[in-house]
């Protein structure tokens, strides 16, 4: 007998090997879209919990004097910019009053 020969008689060995390989290339590839779909959704997960985290304790210890800080500064501003309304109206009726 000749290697040849031999070689057919390995030839249902090939094809079973190759059937397994097939499998579990499938399955390998499932998993791993199954590792990534889960990998994303707790990304997602831990994002959500950091977001709600962050703003309870925004909410709770900081909201406050970031609204009365707000407040003050547009106040400063809409009497700073009454103030300067008033001078202006006060020189234009100068000026009339000055004709």
């Amino acid at each position: 007998m000749n290697l040849v020969n031999y070689l057919q008689f390995l030839e249902p060995v090939q094809e079973h090997v190759s059937r397994v390989y097939s499998t579990a290339s499938e399955i390998i590839t499932v998993l791993l879209v199954l590792w990534c779909i889960n990998f994303v959704g707790g990304m997602i997960h831990r994002t959500f919990i950091t977001g709600k985290a962050f703003g309870n304790f925004y909410r709770t210890f900081v909201h406050e004097h970031f609204k009365n800080a707000l407040n003050q500064i547009s106040r400063f501003t809409v009497s700073r910019s009454n103030s300067s309304d008033k001078v202006l109206a006060e020189k234009i009726r100068t000026r009339q009053a000055a004709l």
